[in-house]
């Protein structure tokens, strides 16, 4: 017994070694038979009994220490007759037991004889319980029968309430006809628990409950002795059968005393078991037999799920084909083996696969998924460790507990988590929220046609992500508006957008531009513009055009040449003919500069004459552009270098930019090389990188390797453009024009 300075170690050894020491009656009334196989076996279950039901706990240790204190405190006396062969007194004789011999008035026992009348007197004190063949079947507990607990919960019992199967009359029907009955049933079934309730249909019967493989021949002798009807429960009747167990006499003289023998045995054996003919089975073959199916029917779930416990609705909800009695004796024991650290350093990726798996009914995926579908969910966790896919699902799908795996595997290439432990996870408060990968993997595998509800991954998607929209998470909006359609689409979009997601910002503005809001899409792409956006600058940039052509068409056509000139510039990419009509109205309207553009469009047409008469109008206008394009032409077509000199010198002189550079290229091409390297030089100078550029291919040409690499790489520096694919090379190439040249193209 624990004292002030004892460990709960030492308190639970000391419990091992008084259940082991005390006989068997009084051991049955305090500990379920199949917990008292082998001391290692009862060590165990007072272990769990402290750690998962303390208050079951400390009301065995309360019965054990009155019972010790009791047997302790037992007065022998013996009395007539006298002694033969050598006695011990070894402190107390608690009784004379049928196996001790007695003849007349001789009585041999424990290795003394007494001769003559012997009166064996036992008196104790004591309020312990008593013996379990004593005790009315209405006061036994169900855990004494071997049902199992489930996990704890404060203020409720380890043991749910029973809910009647719908065997339960056929059972009872059959233990008030007496005899042996078998209720048939797979391993967490149910059995244990069902029997409990048959027997206390029996009113008035007191319960015998031997240990496994205690020898049964006294049994009718010990139950003469006693009053009342008596109900044997023998669990796993196979554990019962062979040398000093249950045989047809035995369970004749039972039979003949009135007692019913409730036990139980999987059906597999007892199909085996009947159709031989060794005496053990003889005995199986005698028995009437209640089947208990593993899977609940529907009546069953439904009087599960009315259940006035807190437990019994995720009962109802998740146990599944294995059956509630499956889900509350070993489901919280699976989750915890899956939840463990050691689990997670053996099978790494073994835990990551359940997880996915319990984690798709969070999702609102409720049935089994194809196994494919379960791996390409399970690579959104990761991959840890060494294991293959083949490996880690086969130990996820490997029976623990003696009943099921972790992944329950279907018939048709699915599967899908052990009910109990998606209801745990659903219970739990630390598991980590579903990675986005593995709703989008949802999503999409649905819209490809997966065998799962879109509509409820939605739903449950929503509900899951819906603080982190409230929270402003714009990549995740955009993620989610992509997979739905709808308001719903079109409110994440603009929630992202607000929040500076760039792509958002491109859709969201496309939606204003086509309900005719542009300012409000400009106001978006340019915040994503501003933000680094090169999409989103050039939608704005398009859409800013688009405005303007509209307003400088308005303009134009009330008469604004420079409007008009805007206007031809910006159709000049699009349509000759429409540039051309912008730049006359612009002539029209007194804005000459249009005269050098419209000369431009009308030489890239071919009509060089047309293009050469609007260039001197242009020139006649002081136009520097129109004297620069004006050189280009008449060295060109007509070869004339002395006036196109004379118009690069005037364009210079009027401050073109490009004039310097241009007449300096004239000059080379003409002879005057000195004068045409200086002017390159000057040109470049004033940060001219096309100048530099011409004068490297120049002195290249000559033979000034060095040199000419110097300007090649002053050019690079400066930036130039490669200008060699221009229809207008007249400054490009030595001495000749190109066969094809066109001034459109002279930099202004």
């Amino acid at each position: 017994m624990r004292g002030a300075g004892a460990s709960v170690e030492q308190e639970w050894e000391w419990l091992v070694r008084v259940l082991l020491a005390l006989p068997a009656g009084e051991r049955r009334s305090l500990i379920p038979s199949g917990y008292m196989r082998d001391p290692e076996t009862l060590r165990a279950h007072v272990r769990a009994l402290q750690t998962q039901s303390p208050e079951h706990y400390q009301d065995l240790v309360a019965k054990v220490r009155r019972l010790h204190r009791a047997r302790a405190e037992v007065a022998n006396t013996i009395t007539g007759g006298t002694f033969q062969g050598p006695v011990i007194q070894a402190g107390t004789i608690d009784s004379v037991s049928t196996g001790d011999r007695h003849t007349g008035d001789r009585f041999d026992f424990g290795g003394a004889t007494f001769n003559g009348p012997v009166t064996v007197k036992q008196e104790a004190q004591g309020d312990g319980p008593p013996p379990a063949e004593g005790r009315p079947v209405g006061d036994v507990e169900p855990w004494e029968f071997g049902v199992h607990a489930t996990r704890p919960i404060p203020g409720l019992a380890d043991v749910p309430p029973y809910v009647p199967r719908d065997c339960d009359e056929a059972l009872w029907a059959e233990l008030k006809n007496g005899g042996l009955v078998l209720i048939l049933g797979e391993r967490y079934a149910g059995k244990s628990y069902t029997a409990w309730q048959g027997v206390r249909s029996l009113k008035g019967h007191r319960l015998y409950a031997p240990d496994r493989g205690e020898d049964l021949r006294e049994l009718p002798t010990e139950l003469k002795g006693e009053p009342g009807t008596y109900v044997v429960w023998l669990d796993e009747l196979t554990d019962h059968l062979g040398e000093g167990g249950l045989n047809l006499k035995l369970l004749g003289k039972l039979g003949g005393l009135g007692a019913v023998v409730l036990a139980t045995m999987r059906p597999d054996e007892y199909y085996r078991r009947r159709a031989r003919t060794a005496p053990a089975d003889r005995v199986v073959a005698r028995a009437r037999t209640v089947l208990l199916p593993r899977e609940w029917s529907e009546a069953e779930l439904r009087r599960l799920a009315e259940l006035d416990d807190p437990r019994a609705y995720p009962a109802y909800m998740w146990s599944g084909r294995e059956g509630p009695a499956s889900y509350f004796a070993i489901g919280h024991l699976l989750f915890d083996e899956w939840r463990r650290e050691g689990t997670r350093s053996a099978h790494p990726l073994g835990q990551l696969l359940v997880r996915a798996a319990v984690e798709l009914p969070r999702c609102g995926v409720q049935a089994a998924v194809p196994v494919e579908l379960l791996r390409r969910v399970q690579e959104q966790y990761g991959t840890e460790g060494h294991e293959s896919f083949e490996d880690a699902f086969e130990w996820a799908t490997t029976p623990m507990f003696g009943a099921s795996g972790m992944l329950v595997q279907g018939t048709d290439g699915t599967c899908r988590a052990y009910g109990a432990l998606v209801a745990e996870a659903l219970r739990a408060e630390d598991l980590e929220p579903v990675p986005d990968g593995v709703w989008w993997t949802l999503l999409d595998e649905a819209e490809a046609g997966a065998p799962i509800d879109r509509e409820a991954v939605l739903d449950a998607a929503r509900a899951a992500l819906q603080p982190r929209f409230e929270a402003g998470d714009a990549d995740l909006m955009f993620a989610f508006a992509g997979r739905v359609g709808g308001e719903t689409h079109r409110e994440l979009i603009r929630r992202a957008a607000e929040a500076g997601h760039e792509a958002a910002a491109e859709e969201w503005a496309a939606h204003l531009v086509s309900i005719g809001d542009e300012t409000g899409a400009l106001r978006h792409l340019e915040a994503a513009a501003e933000c680094g956006s090169a999409r989103a600058a050039r939608e704005a940039g398009l859409l800013h055009r688009a405005r303007s052509e509209r307003w400088l068409r308005a303009a134009a056509e009330k008469g604004d040449g420079h409007a008009a000139y805007e206007l031809g510039n910006m159709q000049s990419a699009v349509s000759s003919v429409e540039a051309l009509r912008w730049y006359m109205t612009a002539i029209e309207a007194g804005y000459d500069r249009a005269a050098v553009r419209l000369g431009r469009e009308l030489y890239n047409m071919g009509d060089k004459q047309a293009a050469e008469s609007w260039f001197r109008y242009g020139v006649a206008q002081g136009d520097p552009l129109a004297m620069n394009d004006l050189a280009a032409l008449l060295y060109i077509e007509d070869n004339n270098a002395e006036e196109a000199e004379q118009m690069l010198r005037a364009a210079m002189a009027a401050g073109q930019p490009d004039a310097l550079r241009n007449l300096g290229r004239l000059l080379i091409n003409t002879g005057s090389v000195d004068e045409g390297e200086s002017m390159l030089r000057r040109a470049t100078k004033r940060g001219d990188g096309q100048a530099a550029h011409w004068l490297g291919i120049h002195l290249k040409q000559k033979g000034r390797g060095r040199a000419a690499e110097q300007w090649l790489s002053r050019a690079d520096e400066l930036g130039h453009l490669d200008l060699h694919r221009s229809r207008m090379t007249v400054f490009l190439t030595e001495g000749t024009a190109s066969a094809d040249p066109a001034p459109g193209t002279v930099d202004e």
